[in-house]
Parts: structure tokens; sequence; C-alpha cells
């Protein structure tokens, strides 16, 4: 006979209960798909950047003083700049250094327009805006890690933060601004086949990040931000 004890069904059905408030948990932090550790991945990309604004100026002059007093200031006009979004193109060589860590080499080139709108005429002329198109171009290196995967046998997110280089030419490429970049977001991996650790990948990447940029063209001192969006397709050896 098997043996029972007080409060036996009472244990067992507690148990069953954990274990089903606790599966979905156990089924997320299965390792899922990953790259092939220090087999290179091959990263090519259609991406998208959003609006940066540039900064307000103040075109001021001063009269003539009496004494050592200082004229007030007098505005002739103001100016306010921004950086339109555009859509960019791009490629990567990501390197992988475990089933969880990447490092990634992305370059990326854009072309958004300038606008610069001109407005509080002293004398009252009405505002106009003049724009120009700019070369964006950025390198960045970032740095990878790949959570557990949140369903299914072939998708799994990841975390993306790094740094980078930015250079900008206008005026018909004759003029160059360079700056720096950062920037923090998330991805997603779709695997179309591999993932496996034994045969060569290859699918899909989509990523959303939140750029900081200083430097290159700008009106005002500080840092800039603006969002970005990439889709990608991947090829592993």
């Amino acid at each position: 006979m098997t043996p029972s004890w007080p409060g036996r069904r009472w244990v067992v059905r507690a148990a069953a209960a954990v274990l089903v408030v606790l599966a979905p948990g156990l089924a997320l932090a299965q390792p899922g798909p990953a790259l092939r550790p220090w087999r290179p991945v091959f990263e090519v990309a259609a991406g998208w950047v959003g609006t940066s604004d540039l900064g307000r100026v103040e075109a001021t002059t001063r009269g003539a003083a009496v004494g050592a007093a200082t004229a007030p200031a007098f505005r002739l006009f103001s100016t306010d700049s921004q950086l339109g979004a555009a859509l960019a193109a791009g490629v990567s060589v990501v390197l992988p250094v475990s089933r969880q860590w990447a490092a990634a080499v992305r370059g990326s080139a854009a072309r958004p327009t300038l606008t610069t709108r001109i407005s509080a005429d002293a004398e009252g002329a009405p505002s106009v805006e003049a724009t120009e198109a700019v070369s964006d171009y950025t390198v960045d290196l970032s740095v990878l890690y790949q959570l557990p995967r949140v369903g299914g046998r072939r998708a799994r997110p990841y975390l993306v933060a790094g740094g980078g280089y930015l250079r900008q030419l206008h005026e018909d490429n004759t003029l160059v601004e360079t700056g720096r970049t950062w920037h923090g977001g998330a991805g997603l991996r779709w695997w179309l086949r591999g993932g496996d650790q034994a045969t060569r990948a290859m699918g899909l990447t989509g990523e959303v990040r939140w750029v900081w940029r200083t430097g290159g063209i700008t009106f005002a001192d500080g840092t800039r931000a603006m969002p970005a969006a990439v889709l990608a397709l991947f090829v592993g050896f």
C-alpha cells in the first residue's frame, strides 16, 4: 500500500499550481536559436532616421552707447533649423562571441534635408525657409545581448548599445562637419534557417534605436536625440 500523510493532497495541489504559474516563465527562459560563436554574420539593411532639431539662433546687433553703458541688444531676426527624417541604407558585420553576446560594426548612409526657417524679422518681412540636402554617414560599434526566446523556435530578442563616428557634408558637399553618436535599443532576430549551431544562419532582423548626437551640423550646444529603425537581412557563416 502507498503510505499517506495528512495534507498530502494539498501539497500536491500546491505543487501543481506552482508549475502552472511558472510554466510560461520556464518556456520563456529557453535558450532558443543562436548565432554560431566566432562565425561572422553579414547584414544588409534598410532603415529610417527621425527628425533632429538643430537649435534656434537669434541674430542681434547693438547700437551706439553713451559713456560706459552697454547698449541693449536689438534682434534682427531668428532662425530655427531642423534635420528632417530620411531613409537610410547600411551594412553590418556581427561577430558572436557566445550564444548570448556579440559585437557589431555598422556603417550607414542617409540623405536628409536641412531646413532653416527665418522669422521674426525686425523690418516685418515674412518668414521664409531655406533647404538643402545633407549627406549623412555614420560608423558605429555595438554590443548585443541576446535575451531568452519569447515564443516559437525561430525568434529571439536582443538589446543593443554602442557609439560611433558621424560625418556630414553640405553646401554641395564642400563643407564637412564631424561628430559623435551614441545609441541604445532593442531588436528581434528571426531565423529563416539555421540557429541550431550546426548550419549556416539566414534570416531577418528588426531593430529600433534611440540615437544621441553631438557635433556635426548644429546651431546650438548640447546633445540632440532622434529615433531610428532598421530592417535587415542577415547571413551567417
